[in-house]
């Protein structure tokens, strides 16, 4: 049994996110998924950022950091929110500062604007880091304060039309709020720190801030959730007919073999778990083959998962029959823990968890 004391009182957060709203209406918080093989759904997630861009009015502020950046429509919405009086500032990957769009931003943004180190990243200063966040910070759009967007979209065609993401709003939670504009100001300033690692509890939902230090699993912050958390059997209302924990993962990179380990070990303790991938490396598919109660299902070809996220829908942290979301830029690669600047948000809700696991079924109706 792995059961550890709950350490954060849960709060009613969260449901479903609708992006085509009125101009006038509040920001309700929420998931959110494109769908790369509907064209009418390709551009969900920008769209989505675009309405709470043009939302926010004179005096408020607009955070964003962005791997990569090649979208002349957000830039020119980014352009006109600085020109009607909004503190518009941003912080881009090197890897895309040439672009047309960022170019654009740059010329007209100025100093609010900046651009990671060459070949590194704003914070990561270990091995060949890259500024992987994919996040926005609204402190008023839309008539709704403290908004949040965690996303697994960069900002660029490709992920529109063929990679599945994801991204997810929270409204109103100014703890949440802060810790993200704390991180993002440590971007901006290239607060070099190869173990930045940090995280901020804010009701039902906490945030996690990369890249961590360390060299085994013991400061592998998945593997610990996975490890101290999850307990299989004793539901009785969530996961599986007979009350055993559902562990679903849709993940763009899987190499960290401590965590294929350890969701074998699960599944020996009869919790059941399904994955759904684009790239596996040989060592965490040995781990995760071979087992009756882990299936594996790879999306590949023209269209690919690129969201990151895990859930959890049975026993976690003690708390029985309850639902969990763990999403954001995070790989479960070496790189995403160890050197990245990186974000990672856990969510207790069942709403949206639900949401999650029905994109989740759509991931897998998808995959081969």
């Amino acid at each position: 049994m792995r059961v550890v004391r709950l350490l954060f009182s849960t709060l009613a957060v969260m449901a479903l996110v609708v992006p085509a709203q009125p101009a006038a209406a509040a920001v309700v918080g929420g998931a959110i998924f494109n769908d790369p093989t509907v064209p009418a759904r390709q551009r969900a997630i920008v769209d989505h950022d675009r309405s709470l861009i043009n939302g926010a009015a004179a005096g408020s502020s607009i955070r964003m950091a962005m791997f990569h950046f090649n979208d002349a429509g957000v830039a020119a919405d980014l352009v006109a929110a600085h020109d009607r009086g909004v503190d518009v500032r941003v912080v881009l990957d090197h890897s895309d500062s040439g672009t047309a769009p960022s170019k654009s931003l740059i010329s007209a943004l100025g100093s609010r604007v900046t651009v990671c180190t060459k070949d590194a990243a704003c914070i990561g200063s270990k091995g060949t880091p890259i500024m992987h966040n994919k996040f926005f910070l609204f402190s008023s759009t839309l008539g709704s304060s403290n908004v949040v967007v965690q996303q697994s979209s960069n900002l660029n065609s490709g992920n529109y039309t063929a990679l599945w993401n994801n991204a997810v709003t929270t409204v109103g939670n100014t703890a949440l709020y802060n810790a993200y504009l704390a991180y993002f100001d440590d971007l901006a300033a290239k607060v070099k720190n190869s173990d930045y690692y940090r995280t901020v509890s804010a009701g039902a939902v906490k945030a996690y801030f990369f890249p961590r230090a360390g060299s085994d699993e013991t400061s592998d912050t998945i593997y610990n959730m996975l490890n101290e958390n999850v307990t299989c059997e004793g539901n009785t209302s969530t996961g599986t007919e007979t009350g055993r924990t559902v562990i679903r993962i849709a993940m763009w990179y899987f190499s960290r073999d401590d965590i294929a380990r350890e969701l074998r070990d699960l599944a020996n303790e009869k919790c059941w778990i399904e994955v759904v991938y684009t790239t596996l490396d040989a060592g965490s598919r040995g781990y995760l083959t071979g087992n009756d109660r882990i299936v594996l299902h790879q999306i590949a070809g023209a269209h690919e998962v690129h969201s990151k996220y895990l859930l959890v829908e049975g026993t976690y942290a003690g708390k029985k029959d309850s639902k969990w979301v763990m999403t954001g830029s995070h790989n479960y690669s070496n790189a995403a823990l160890r050197e990245n600047d990186e974000t990672l948000l856990r969510i207790e809700s069942a709403s949206v968890h639900d949401q999650y696991r029905s994109n989740f079924w759509a991931l897998r109706a998808a995959a081969s």
